[in-house]
């Protein structure tokens, strides 16, 4: 398990030998890769995982569960670079919207790792698993919410072990509450942690958190060499579900509102996007426009 405080950080050794122990479940898709960039071509690697780490009870908010603190996360299969003698040049790491138990996130993985070798993208990936099923929407906000200093613990863990891989992070809907409030980490604890690229696809997230002036503004700025929100304006879920929920808009729904910093970009994917839950995959999706965008 990782942790926070620089004291505690973990190395490879350390979690090949947690894995060793059967500390973490393997449960992968497809074949776990190892070697050069080519060799993660149309392969699942393995998953960061938090679930279980939570417990969601009535009218009592949400609370870790036995044995589990703000830093900690567990990790399944392979971790190209972290469990394994991989180098790869880029790690991208999935980050799953809201509903989505484990069978449904692997889906969710598994039809982004389809998208993403269908545009000829052959670097390593991951997914970061979390229990985004568990509550109420309140609940499952501040699960999302308090996910992300794991995250974001995980992030400075690897870039400890491979400093010359370059980090993307790529949430979906819910998940852009984890991925933004993981740069906010970052700013807080006064890191100098930044990744490559953070891309929100139908990012659950208040439309105007992105702004300069926002939430997350400082944080984009700061800790991601590239932010690029891609926003469907008959989304319904963000259209109806989300503004019902939040009284507000999200920024996966109408784009920006306000001046963005600098390193963020938008796009307007409304005709390519069959619907919210195809923002990551195959054909119905935008991945191929993600994939142009990184080159």
């Amino acid at each position: 398990m990782g942790r926070g405080d620089d004291s505690d950080r973990i190395t490879r050794r350390t979690y090949l030998r947690t894995v060793g122990t059967g500390a973490a479940a393997v449960v992968g898709l497809g074949t776990a890769s190892s070697g050069t960039a080519a060799a993660f071509d149309e392969s699942y690697a393995g998953r960061v995982t938090t679930r279980g780490h939570f417990i969601a009870q009535l009218f009592l908010g949400v609370d870790y569960t036995a044995g589990h603190d703000r830093t900690d996360y567990d990790t399944s299969a392979t971790i190209p670079g972290l469990t394994d003698d991989a180098s790869p040049s880029e790690l991208v790491v999935f980050v799953h919207r809201y509903d989505k138990g484990l069978t449904g996130t692997l889906e969710s993985l598994r039809g982004f790792n389809d998208a993403l070798r269908s545009a000829g993208y052959d670097e390593a990936l991951i997914g970061f698993d979390w229990d985004a099923d568990d509550g109420r929407w309140g609940q499952t906000v501040e699960i999302a919410d308090l996910n992300a200093d794991k995250l974001g613990t995980f992030v400075r863990d690897y870039q400890d072990e491979r400093p010359d891989t370059d980090v993307r992070l790529v949430a979906h809907g819910g998940g852009a509450k984890t991925v933004a409030e993981c740069l906010e980490f970052f700013m807080d604890r006064g890191y100098d942690t930044t990744v490559t690229s953070v891309d929100f696809l139908g990012g659950a997230i208040d439309n105007d958190s992105v702004a300069t002036d926002g939430q997350y503004g400082q944080a984009i700025a700061d800790h991601c060499d590239t932010c690029r929100n891609y926003y469907k304006t008959d989304d319904e879920f963000l259209g109806w579900t989300y503004a019902w929920k939040e009284w507000d808009k999200a920024v996966g729904d109408t784009g920006a509102e306000g001046e963005t910093p600098d390193n963020y970009e938008e796009f307007d994917v409304t005709d390519d996007v069959s619907d919210h839950d195809s923002f990551p995959l195959p054909d119905d999706g935008c991945v191929s426009t993600v994939v142009d965008n990184w080159s």
